[in-house]
């Protein structure tokens, strides 16, 4: 039974990085809790985790403890390793501001990949979330 649970798990891993990677969802916290995923990085509230084809990048979110926004869910290294510093740096006034869903952080997360040279206060400015223009972090 176990193993019919895991082998399910792997090929819902497997099809999601077909779909769409990039796609921001909500997941369950306890499913990084254990079994094989492991924490790679960790920067403010913007969590790697390595899971056996695929790298997870989540944004912990303190006013849901028992859910996070996976932001991506790629099979690429390489990939995993260019995003999450983009992410770590940019999301950063957005989460300390606003109260993010999954509706609200997709054009955050799309903005910061159409335009990986922009500022937090350009992807501001560019999804219309001008509060996060006050954040220290943008200031500066």
């Amino acid at each position: 039974m176990q193993f019919l649970g895991r082998l399910l798990d792997t090929v819902s891993s497997v099809s999601t990085l077909f779909t769409n990677p990039y796609r921001v969802r909500e997941v369950p916290l306890s499913d990084y809790g254990g079994g094989g995923k492991v924490k790679l990085k960790e920067e403010g509230r913007i969590v790697l985790y390595k899971y056996s084809q695929s790298w997870d990048c989540l944004l912990l979110c303190p006013e849901t403890p028992n859910v996070a926004l996976r932001l991506f869910q790629v099979a690429s290294e390489e990939d995993a390793m260019n995003w999450f510093p983009q992410y770590a740096l940019k999301l950063r006034p957005f989460y300390e501001t606003l109260l993010l869903k999954c509706e609200s952080t997709q054009p955050i997360v799309d903005c910061i990949r159409a335009h990986p040279d922009w500022s937090s206060a350009h992807i501001a400015v560019e999804t219309g979330l001008r509060e996060c223009l006050k954040h220290n972090y943008v200031q500066r």
